[in-house]
């Protein structure tokens, strides 16, 4: 009987940490402008990544911007309430220096914040 709970625990611990872990989102049209630029086009226009990782598809650049304070505070009342603090991962896929993936990740995944990696890379498309 005992066993039987600590393995009930443990596979409902598991499935409540896979539904937590952070879905990757569709980039909208502006990541997919992206395609096709090089690493240097990148970083004139959106200026140079937050990280660069090495992996076996390629190098992932990573960008992320947060929401402006005001943005995470709404009125209520006679005073004003925090709301959830939120951003945007934009991890960027380089094959032979080239824009070949693009995916975004809002945090947290509560959140559509999937703007803010679009305006990091607004002026690149322009």
């Amino acid at each position: 009987m005992i066993r039987a709970i600590s393995v009930l625990v443990v596979c409902t611990a598991a499935w409540l940490i896979g539904c937590a872990a952070s879905q990757p989102i569709e980039s909208n049209s502006i990541g997919k402008a992206l395609l096709g630029k090089s690493k240097q086009e990148l970083i004139a226009c959106a200026g140079n990544p937050f990280q660069e990782m090495k992996t076996a598809e390629g190098t992932v650049l990573a960008y992320y911007k947060e929401a402006p304070m005001f943005e995470e505070s709404f009125s209520f009342s006679k005073g004003s309430r925090s709301g959830a603090h939120h951003g945007c991962w934009a991890h960027l896929l380089m094959g032979d220096d080239r824009v070949v993936g693009v995916e975004y990740r809002s945090v947290p995944r509560s959140v559509d914040a999937t703007d803010h990696c679009e305006e990091i890379f607004h002026t690149c498309v322009q």
